[in-house]
């Protein structure tokens, strides 16, 4: 019953939030073949979920040349803190064009679906928070940089490392 209530709280939020943020954007990604949904929560708030591909290459003096191409999974709750600064500055936000923060997770197969590099674990996992830029251009181009620490964990190990992501890609819209 309690959860029941809270989605329905949540729906509700979201048709009517009157925000800086798109209500739903879906974005295909060019580099690493990718797609990325950002469904806005709040007036500069949005959750994204990503399904996209990670490279990775072996090569050295000594030892067999191998790549792979692995399946990736990301959620974030992003919170984009100068939407209003860009506004007044007479710069556009449509896109979700701003920067943000960005608490995620992100899980990673180790056996390739193209290639012959697997990985000794069956996956990798992290969870972090990144510092991103996003921009999209009035026709829908995007880009997207972030960055930030994160915990990194498998079967067998863990550490800490550093969550990179560079995306191109292009906004799909209803009225372009």
């Amino acid at each position: 019953m309690i959860s029941a209530f809270l989605i329905l709280s949540l729906q509700s939020s979201i048709a009517q939030n009157s925000s800086n943020v798109e209500k739903q954007q879906f974005t295909l990604n060019f580099l690493l073949p990718g797609a990325i949904y950002e469904q806005g929560i709040s007036a500069n708030s949005t959750l994204t979920a990503e399904a996209t591909m990670g490279f990775a290459f072996r090569g050295c003096t000594g030892c067999e040349t191998a790549f792979g191409v692995y399946p990736i999974g990301r959620l974030q709750y992003r919170y984009y803190y100068n939407m209003q600064r860009r506004l007044e500055k007479g710069k556009h936000i449509s896109g979700n064009t701003g920067n943000y923060i960005a608490p995620m997770i992100a899980a990673q197969s180790g056996k390739a679906i193209i290639g012959d590099l697997d990985y000794a674990s069956d996956f990798f996992a992290g969870a972090g928070v990144v510092y991103g830029i996003q921009r999209t251009g009035h026709k829908g181009l995007s880009f997207r940089f972030e960055a930030g620490p994160a915990y990194f964990f498998d079967e067998f190990d863990d550490n800490v490392g550093l969550f990179l992501a560079l995306k191109l890609g292009w906004v799909l819209r209803k009225n372009p």
